[in-house]
């Protein structure tokens, strides 16, 4: 018996050993009692009183014959309901402990989580949200307490913690503190607000985007602890006016910015101290022969420069905004991480041998 039947399927064997049985019963007895003119209602009550185990009696005398077939005929019987309310209530069970088993198992692939994204909320906003997510193939865990969008986000194949985001141990569930980012993305200003502070509490580093239905929240939920707050009523306004004035800037934009089969992409990269391209220039490191990069933006602090000179020196803490191919990204990517991995293993042993 399949676990994820459902009850008709389950249910399909023994009512229909039930329906033979009865068949065949109501066919004896039309058949034993034809010398005293018996009709098939009577025949079928007679099996109905045998198979319930009602016994009122019989209709019409019975022969030796007779008996030893009621006698089946109520052993049948019997075995074949049993065997319909076994099932019924094997199902009953399995309804009422398999959201639990599936809160666990959720629970459990959020538990294995680090460096993940949390999403709150599977509306509108949401619903796209999770789509851009799951395109990009970024890990994520979605809080929703709708049982029908918790259903939805299950046959996408999301981690969904069921349950209230503003309450602490819903997001502790989630990985808040491993948690790389946060999105709070429900229809209602307060819980966006309380899940902000919740979030920023018990993870200090995390990324937090929310959304605000009124302007006049967003200062608080900046205070609270978001870094980028979004008015997706102000965002699709100006969307719908920039169609107008610059659609081919709009077109090339969504392009970059869509993750998938996108030709090219916009990317932000932060430098770390161990990276190779720490204490060389834009010049130097000739990214766009060699890998097709084209750098876009260098950001460092509160200072933001579009379209650097060639001999600017990369830093530490530099978030570098980038623009290529997939491909040609990942290629990028690859080779500064097998580089930096190089380096961090070079201060290893340098580190050791000054101990020596």
């Amino acid at each position: 018996m399949g676990r994820g039947e459902r009850l008709e399927q389950r249910l399909a064997l023994p009512l229909a050993l039930v329906a033979v049985i009865g068949t065949v019963s109501t066919i004896g007895y039309w058949l034993l009692w034809r010398p005293y003119g018996a009709s098939w209602l009577e025949a079928a009550y007679m099996t109905f009183i045998t198979m319930t185990t009602v016994g009122y009696g019989e209709v019409y005398p019975l022969s030796p014959a007779g008996r030893v077939f009621t006698m089946i005929t109520g052993f049948a019987g019997i075995a074949s309901l049993f065997y319909v309310f076994g099932v019924f209530m094997d199902y009953l069970v399995e309804m009422g402990t398999s959201g639990e088993r599936r809160k666990r198992q959720m629970e459990k692939l959020a538990a294995a989580l680090s460096e993940h994204v949390i999403l709150v909320g599977l509306g509108r906003v949401g619903h796209q949200a999770a789509e851009e997510l799951a395109q990009g193939h970024e890990p994520f865990v979605v809080i929703e307490s709708d049982p029908e969008r918790v259903a939805w986000a299950l046959e996408q194949g999301y981690t969904v913690i069921e349950g209230d985001a503003t309450e602490d141990e819903v997001l502790r569930k989630a990985g808040i503190e491993r948690a790389k980012g946060l999105i709070a993305a429900t229809g209602d200003d307060a819980s966006n607000l309380f899940i902000v502070l919740s979030a920023r509490s018990l993870n200090p580093e995390i990324y937090i985007v929310a959304r605000a239905e009124e302007a006049s929240v967003i200062p608080k939920m900046q205070k609270a602890g978001a870094n980028r707050v979004i008015d997706p009523y102000a965002i699709g306004g100006r969307r719908l006016a920039n169609l107008v004035l610059h659609p081919a800037v709009v077109d090339f934009l969504e392009t970059t910015l869509r993750r998938g089969d996108a030709p090219i992409s916009i990317e932000d990269i932060i430098i770390s101290a161990n990276s190779p391209l720490v204490g060389k220039s834009i010049a130097e490191l000739s990214l766009n022969r060699r890998y097709g990069v084209v750098v876009l933006a260098v950001i460092h602090g509160e200072e933001t420069i579009v379209s650097p000179p060639a001999e600017y020196v990369f830093r530490p803490e530099d978030r570098v905004v980038v623009m290529a191919t997939l491909e040609q990204l990942e290629r990028f990517v690859a080779a500064m991480e097998k580089e930096e991995s190089e380096n961090k293993r070079k201060q290893t042993q340098n580190g050791r041998g000054e101990q020596r």
